[in-house]
């Protein structure tokens, strides 16, 4: 059996060891593309956050306190005379 020269092993472990982090990091950029291209780009996450903002169940109970504020002020606000409408 031949022995292996001590330098020649620590290069191929060091060429080992940057291959496995170059593979790595070409998978790890990879998935971020490939998650691009199928529609999950930023602006439409921050489309989907709005969207659920504006029609979630906060939402609809606010307005619901906007209407009955408005409805309220209607009701009980300052009287008009026919004869002080212009």
């Amino acid at each position: 059996m031949r022995r292996v020269n001590p330098q020649y092993s620590k290069t191929l472990r060091t060429t080992t060891r940057r291959a496995c982090l170059a593979v790595a990091t070409t998978l790890i950029t990879a998935t971020g593309a490939l998650a691009q291209a199928q529609g999950n780009s930023p602006w439409e996450n921050a489309v989907n956050v709005l969207q659920t903002a504006f029609t979630g169940t906060i939402a609809k109970g606010l307005a619901l306190v906007a209407i009955v504020i408005g409805g309220l002020t209607f009701a009980f606000g300052p009287s008009r005379r026919i004869s002080q409408i212009p």
